[in-house]
């Protein structure tokens, strides 16, 4: 569904000096990475036990690398609609990490960024919005593959993100559309396709990402929570659940577990739930509900959830351009479980729910 709304969100997006705008979808883009860019053939799962990897560990999951081609790639991010009509959704289980965010009307949308392993088949996807530069920002730009949106959701990403950008409304490849599925829930890639068209239309690829988060196998001091329920209106909820036998996080939404179209469900070895501001853009859609601008600068709460137990702390990110940093009440550093992570944007205001 297109959006009205200001061409550019002057005064909002603009949270730290803009990168020259580039031509052929090239915004910004920092340094160059290997012309030729590995593709995984197989899963690479949990290592059996916290082995160390000759060529060091992956910047987006922290676990040991098995092919050092694909930790020298650039971050690709995609981004997923989680709309009732799109589930069930492809490709979410090899990503390296999932951000959820609100969208208009209540709901939320996905941004799926994969570096260590691939995907045959990723979405549905759907439009950009405008905390995608931000998010991008953090992971030298990479590759962004999206499918349009109006002119001030776009207006970020390409002035700031740096990232390579890859829109089906632009005419690039990569991007097929199911026969099982209506129109606008039917818009399909793989990773190997957007990573072939990143490297045919960029001048430069960006560098491979920097490392978001910290990561230790020694377990953190928290408090037991089996779980936590996050609603962020009357239209969307989610949980996760501690599943002590896998060593995951399962999660629901909507009241009903949460799969993917081949059935499995969807897990994540650590949750990260951001309390973040919200903001006006001045972009409607068609039933005149605002787009809401989330801040992933500044300062906040944040909750950690891994091997089940929950850390309380606190998430800094000065700029755009500044990493993001998590420390617990005493003011040290909060480490994830090495593994795949889910980060869950909650708006100020609402409160996670933990058992």
């Amino acid at each position: 569904m297109r959006r009205r709304g200001l061409p550019a969100l002057a005064g909002v997006v603009v949270l730290g000096a803009l990168a020259a705008a580039c031509g052929s979808g090239t915004a910004g883009v920092r340094s160059a990475a290997p012309a030729s860019i590995a593709t995984s053939t197989t899963a690479a799962g949990p290592p059996t036990s916290p082995a160390a990897s000759p060529y060091g560990a992956f910047a987006l999951t922290g676990l040991p690398v098995n092919d050092p081609a694909l930790a020298l790639r650039p971050a690709l991010s995609v981004k997923v609609d989680n709309a009732g009509p799109a589930l069930p959704q492809s490709g979410l289980d090899t990503a390296d990490i999932v951000t959820e965010a609100p969208v208009e009307g209540g709901l939320t949308r996905l941004l799926a960024t994969y570096q260590s392993q691939d995907a045959g088949s990723v979405g549905p996807i759907r439009s950009v919005r405008p905390v995608d530069a931000d998010l991008l920002d953090e992971l030298n730009g990479g590759i962004f593959a999206f499918s349009g949106g109006a002119a001030g959701e776009i207006a970020p990403v390409r002035g700031h993100s740096g990232a390579i950008l890859i829109d089906n409304d632009a005419g690039n490849r990569g991007f097929t559309r199911s026969a099982d599925r209506r129109a606008p829930y039917n818009l399909y890639g793989s990773t190997e396709g957007f990573y072939a068209e990143g490297t045919r239309v960029a001048r430069k690829l960006p560098a491979a990402p920097p490392q978001l988060f910290q990561y230790s196998w020694s377990p953190q001091p928290g408090t037991a929570a089996g779980g936590v329920s996050l609603t962020w209106s009357i239209y969307r909820s989610a949980g996760w659940t501690w599943d002590a036998p896998s060593g995951v996080y399962q999660r629901s939404q909507d009241g009903a577990p949460d799969t993917l179209a081949d059935g499995s469900a969807v897990t994540a070895t650590d949750v990260v739930i951001m309390s973040t501001p919200i903001r006006g853009t001045g972009i409607f859609d068609a039933a005149h509900k605002e787009d809401p601008f989330v801040v992933v600068t500044g300062q906040g709460d944040c909750w950690l959830m891994r091997d089940g137990v929950l850390v309380q702390g606190h998430w800094v990110r000065p700029s755009t351009y500044a990493p993001l940093k998590l420390t617990d009440a005493s003011g040290k550093p909060i480490a994830l479980k090495p593994g795949r992570a889910w980060v869950e944007l909650l708006p100020l205001g609402l409160h996670p729910g933990f058992s």
